[in-house]
């Protein structure tokens, strides 16, 4: 396999070779890879795992925690996996799909977190590392380095021409009046209350604004759009539903959700005591991984129409990248 490495890639290597004669190991294998990457020289290991909502420290001490179950023999030789050139296989096919001239560290880690069964998927599964996150990290990598390189090219003016950078953000914003008797859901949760929301679904106005703010950055329209209040199929419909299927038309058109932010504005209720509770639905909704979901809540400090307590509003950001498949 003729394939070229960035520099940063190829210390990644080396340092992993390191580490197995340092363990005195017989086979050079994906843990040993994965601490490599770790212990790489540059710092994109660190910045990517903590976009990815884990650390690097974390992810080192579970791989090492592993490898240090391995016993030690004496050997004058090392042993290469098959699954490290599979692994490396797979890294420079991500590279090739990103029509990268090279196989950088993002490349590698994703093809480690391809690797489910091998030692180092385990591990970046266990710590929460999901996989199709670290393949749109490594794709907006390339494609921002590629724009660096070449800011001028015909190619990365195109791009730039129809708006096809790395990431894009979109915004929403939903309210909705209070009312007796209803059921009040917020960010898929029910909370008990005397009070619900008015709306034409069960009246979810973070799932609302969270919706509208995918499907705007990624210019396919809004909610009103996808699920009119004149089709008697949307009455009462759940909010998460309607945000998860939005989701899935964000990927038909080869975009994945990065991360999401959502304020809301209201006097009651306390956001913060269900704040766990929405992120874990909303994350599931998004497909991406609770630490890439923020729910705030704030009062109006009693003015207006919200601090009256007559309904609530909340606003939301998302930001999205080109899934690494329409690379």
């Amino acid at each position: 396999m003729s394939v070229r490495f960035s520099a940063a890639a190829r210390k990644a290597i080396d340092q992993a070779m390191v580490d197995v004669e340092r363990r005195r190991h017989a086979t050079f294998d994906t843990g040993h890879l994965l601490l490599g990457l770790l212990e790489g020289p540059s710092n994109a290991m660190e910045a990517a795992l903590a976009m990815l909502g884990t650390s690097a420290g974390d992810v080192r001490e579970r791989v090492d925690a592993v490898l240090r179950d391995v016993h030690p023999v004496e050997s004058d030789t090392v042993d290469v996996a098959s699954a490290i050139e599979q692994l490396l296989d797979r890294a420079h096919r991500l590279s090739q799909a990103a029509g990268a001239s090279e196989v950088t560290e993002l490349d590698i880690l994703a093809a480690c977190a391809e690797g489910g069964t091998t030692v180092a998927g385990r591990v970046l599964a266990e710590a929460g590392v999901h996989v199709a996150d670290v393949l749109s990290a490594a794709a907006a990598a390339h494609e921002a380095g590629e724009r660096a390189r070449h800011p001028f090219s015909r190619e990365a003016t195109a791009a730039a021409a129809a708006g096809h950078s790395p990431v894009r953000v979109g915004t929403g914003y939903d309210s909705h009046r209070f009312a007796p008797g209803g059921r009040l859901v917020l960010g898929g949760v029910e909370i008990p209350s005397a009070m619900g929301l008015m709306g034409h679904s069960d009246g979810d106005a973070i799932a609302h604004a969270i919706t509208d703010a995918v499907l705007g950055a990624a210019g396919a329209g809004d909610i009103g759009e996808l699920f009119p209040d004149t089709d008697t199929v949307n009455r009462g419909r759940d909010s998460i539903e309607m945000l998860t299927l939005a989701v899935a038309r964000l990927r038909e058109l080869g975009w994945t959700v990065q991360q999401v932010d959502a304020t809301v504005i209201t006097e009651q209720p306390r956001i913060a005591p269900h704040r766990p509770a929405m992120r874990a639905r909303l994350a599931a909704a998004l497909g991406v991984s609770e630490s890439c979901v923020s729910v705030k809540g704030k009062t109006n400090e009693g003015m207006g129409w919200i601090g009256r307590g007559e309904g609530l509003a909340c606003i939301a950001v998302a930001s999205i990248c080109r899934s690494a498949t329409t690379r």
